[in-house]
C-alpha cells in the first residue's frame, strides 16, 4: 500500500469533506432555512456536528479500506448515530428542516469516505461481504 496515496484519501476525505459540507451546509442550507422558516433557538447551541463528521469522515475511509469489514463498521457507526439522533429529535424542537440536512450531511460524508478509500486503495474498495444476488428463474 503506497503511504503517499493513504495520506492523500485520508486529506480527500477528511478535508475537502470538511470544506464542501461546512460550505454547503453552514453557507447555503441553513441560511435558506432560516430564510424561509421560523428560527430555531437551538441551531447554534451545540457547534461539534463538525467534529463528528471529521470523525465519521475517518471511519468511512479507515473501515472502507480493511479487507471484509467495512461494510459492518460503517452500518454500526450509522446505527449509533440515528440513535443518537433519534433520541435528540423527539422533542419539539425536531424539525423536518433539520432531519433534512442531518441526512444530507450524513450521506455526503459517506460518499466522501468512499472516495477517499477509493483513493487510498487505488481502487473501489471491495465489498467482500456482499454476495452476488442470481435472479430467481
Amino acid at each position: 500500500m503506497n503511504v503517499l496515496r493513504v495520506i492523500a484519501g485520508f486529506a480527500f476525505s477528511i478535508l475537502a469533506g470538511h470544506i464542501v459540507l461546512w460550505s454547503l451546509i453552514e453557507r447555503c442550507l441553513w441560511p435558506y432555512v432560516r430564510k424561509n422558516h421560523p428560527p430555531d433557538p437551538d441551531h447554534h447551541k451545540s457547534r461539534l456536528s463538525w467534529m463528528v463528521g471529521v470523525l465519521e469522515r475517518t471511519i468511512y475511509t479507515g473501515a472502507l479500506m480493511l479487507p471484509g469489514s467495512g461494510i459492518q463498521l460503517i452500518a454500526g457507526f450509522l446505527a449509533v448515530k440515528v440513535a443518537a439522533r433519534w433520541h435528540s429529535s423527539s422533542g419539539s424542537r425536531a424539525t423536518a428542516d433539520s432531519d433534512n440536512i442531518w441526512i444530507i450531511g450524513t450521506w455526503l460524508s459517506v460518499l466522501f469516505g468512499v472516495v477517499g478509500a477509493w483513493i487510498a486503495l487505488g481502487h473501489i474498495p471491495a465489498l467482500a461481504n456482499i454476495k452476488s444476488i442470481n435472479p430467481v428463474q
